[in-house]
């Protein structure tokens, strides 16, 4: 019985080499085919693997822009606020200093007023003085 199987054996793989010799050239495109079909698809999943790579990677560049743009518009704000309290500070300081200039001017004109009709001299000699020429009656 085991002889028989043996050889029932043997005759299988003949007929299987034979088989093979007979049709290399189609079990050879067959399997090249499936090694192809094989390839497809661990290329097309890595290809989607890169997709995905790509597309987290952008969101995440698209997501540090927006924090990037969020802290300008932060130091934006803090600059105009400055700049506005700057602007009123200097406002009010040319308010003070050009009030204080009225006042002396209209102290000045006060008192070349009351030269011109107490202090003639003194006026003259103001006048003198200031502009660098002689009077000439």
């Amino acid at each position: 019985m085991m002889a028989s199987l043996d050889c029932e054996d043997i005759m299988i793989k003949t007929q299987i080499l034979k088989f093979a010799v007979k049709n290399w050239k189609v079990i050879a495109i067959v399997l090249l085919a499936a090694v192809m079909v094989l390839k497809t698809r661990y290329d097309y999943h890595l290809m989607e693997s890169a997709y995905a790579t790509r597309i987290e990677s952008t969101e995440a560049q698209i997501q540090g822009l927006k924090e990037i743009h969020k802290k300008e518009l932060e130091e934006k704000q803090l600059l105009m606020e400055s700049f506005l309290n700057s602007m009123a500070a200097i406002e009010e300081e040319y308010e003070k200093t050009r009030a204080e200039l009225e006042e002396q001017r209209k102290n000045k004109t006060a008192e070349y007023s009351r030269k011109f009709s107490e202090d003639k001299e003194g006026l003259i000699t103001d006048i003198e003085k200031t502009f660098g020429f002689e009077y000439v009656p």
